[in-house]
């Protein structure tokens, strides 16, 4: 009987062990998401401003037509079609 009961509160001891265990981790976790908000709010409000948009703006090219493809079943005309796609 005194096997079972020492047995019974060292599972006890390992469960509470556990249990305080998750807590901790929980608790950190919690703060990290705090973090991750205010970073997140920050970000969103920098966006909001445009400060993240720094880079320059793309402009048009302008791109040559193809001459569209007429079936040719030479490899110089193949070739040809491909090395304008190319360029």
């Amino acid at each position: 009987m005194e096997k079972m009961n020492e047995s019974v509160n060292s599972t006890i001891e390992k469960l509470a062990e556990g249990d305080e265990n998750l807590e901790n981790m929980v608790l950190v976790m919690k703060k990290e998401i705090e973090e991750l908000k205010g970073e997140l709010t920050i970000y969103k409000a920098s966006l909001s401003n445009g400060m993240l948009s720094s880079r320059p703006k793309q402009q048009a090219i302008d791109v040559p037509k193809l001459e569209k493809f007429k079936g040719a079943r030479s490899a110089r005309g193949v070739d040809n079609f491909l090395w304008e796609i190319e360029l």
